[in-house]
């Protein structure tokens, strides 16, 4: 049992340790620890699909020691890379206290203890819940799980019985890391990877608040995520795959708005890591992954040569225009893909060989969209909250504000969520079974973007003056 456990604590401890590491060069140095946290876990969790992938790729065994050596001197390399050039890496960012002139007031500082008791009261019961059931979902006990054993029994990626779904591939090897390294199949404690997400997903967003706002804020930001019931439910019945795309697209967007700020190219990097991510996830990611590499080219053609940036509008236009006229009717696209598939794009299909295939449908019932958004108690009033604040700034007359990336990755993940509800799968959106889950994908990023917006004006690195209540007097 003490092997086990240290084996356990091996499994979840390095590849966190490896993408904080790298999310440390990435990021730069001097950044809130909150931050590297919560983009190191998705990485590292990336890191193990890809280290598994190339060694089944390779023709060699599965087994947990030497991938963890492999793992372990990538590790010592990120370190050594890091370390070598920190002489070159940019000054950290200034505290928000340096930027605002103020402190945190003591009533405000009475406040954030009772938040954090809050979300240990959260964490012990998504704990609780996670170590006392077996996987729950139908789609992950009849579809990706059965995969899994199957692939821990043959130590192999190789799964002779066929099973439902394409799930993605990220809870499947996060999985398997999880047997190859207990030796065992059938545990609740193989679950740790969702319960780490879970706080990944709330660092992030606690770190990147913190560098913007005072702490009272990035503590609020931090509980609104953590009492998500979508996202406790994702952790407690652990086997959706909806938590690794939530976290892989916040990540991805977030590198995105600190690229704003601080013109840091390796978080371009970042960012096309967690649309890699995204598309490893599930399938719906596809959509997520083509709204990061869109941001990517928006925040690329903001900063380029005029040529260059009025080449990319033009091109961007084109496209949009070419997917306009074939989903009108208008024309039929393909386009070869490696491996001899096809990728094939009309009004009445989206089809890529072997791997994907949706059937549009023309018909589209708007309110469950309302019903989803606005009507269910799942979002604890985050949707209310983020569309008040989209009206004050409208008010206030605050345009640049809505440009802002974290909303921007709000609004084109909702156009994803649209899209594939109204065209795909209209008939999971009348009765609920995907849609609703599906907000929780924008939801960190609604809450980051709300208190930012609210909290100071969203001043740093937005180009607007703060709009601030001013203090009596001031």
């Amino acid at each position: 049992m003490t092997s086990t456990a240290l084996a356990l604590l091996l499994a979840a401890s390095l590849p966190w340790i490896f993408g904080l590491m790298l999310a440390r060069w990435l990021s730069g140095p001097g950044r809130s620890v909150f931050l590297y946290l919560g983009q190191g876990y998705i990485l590292g969790m990336l890191a193990v699909v890809w280290l598994i992938k190339a060694w089944d790729a390779g023709g060699w065994t599965l087994h947990f020691r030497p991938m963890a050596v492999v793992l372990l001197v990538l590790t010592i390399l990120v370190v050594v890379g890091a370390l070598r050039r920190k002489i070159s890496d940019k000054p950290a960012p200034p505290h928000p206290a340096e930027l605002t002139g103020t402190s945190t007031a003591g009533w405000q500082q009475g406040i954030i203890p009772l938040l954090c008791l809050a979300m240990g009261a959260h964490l012990l019961f998504v704990v609780q819940e996670l170590l006392l059931r077996p996987t729950f979902p139908w789609d992950a006990w009849r579809g990706w799980e059965p995969k899994v054993i199957q692939f821990f029994a043959n130590r192999s990626l190789d799964a002779p019985m066929e099973t439902i779904g394409n799930y993605g591939e990220v809870s499947t090897l996060a999985m398997l890391w999880m047997m190859l390294a207990s030796e065992k199949s059938h545990e609740p404690f193989l679950h740790l990877p969702w319960l780490l997400a879970y706080l990944a997903l709330a660092a992030i967003v606690y770190g990147y608040l913190r560098e913007r706002s005072s702490s009272l804020v990035a503590a609020l930001g931090a509980y609104l995520v953590t009492s998500l019931p979508y996202l406790n439910s994702h952790v407690a019945l652990a086997g959706y795959a909806d938590i690794w795309l939530t976290l892989a697209f916040t990540v991805g967007v977030l590198a995105l708005s600190e690229f704003r700020c601080n013109h840091r190219y390796r978080q371009l990097v970042l960012a096309l890591l967690m649309a890699a991510a995204c598309l490893q996830a599930k399938r719906a990611g596809m959509g997520f992954a083509a709204v990061l590499l869109a941001l990517v080219v928006v925040e690329i053609g903001m900063r380029a040569p005029r040529p260059v940036a009025v080449a990319l509008v033009i091109a961007s236009i084109t496209m949009a225009g070419i997917l306009g006229l074939t989903l009108l009717g208008y024309m039929n696209l393909q386009f070869p893909l490696p491996g001899g598939q096809k990728l094939l794009l009309s009004s009445s299909e989206f089809h890529v060989t072997g791997l994907v295939r949706f059937a549009f449908n023309p018909d589209w019932q708007p309110s469950p969209f309302f019903e989803a958004l606005l009507q269910f108690g799942n979002w604890h009033l985050a949707a209310y909250l983020w569309l008040g604040a989209a009206a004050m700034v409208l008010a206030l007359r605050k345009w640049p504000l809505l440009l802002r990336v974290e909303n921007l990755g709000v609004m084109g993940g909702l156009t994803v969520i649209v899209l594939y509800f109204v065209m795909a799968a209209p008939e999971t959106a009348l009765d609920h079974t995907g849609l609703s889950r599906a907000l929780l994908y924008v939801m960190p990023l609604a809450v980051a973007w709300l208190l930012t917006t609210t909290s100071n004006g969203g001043t740093r690195g937005s180009g607007v003056a703060s709009w601030q209540i001013p203090a009596p007097g001031g």
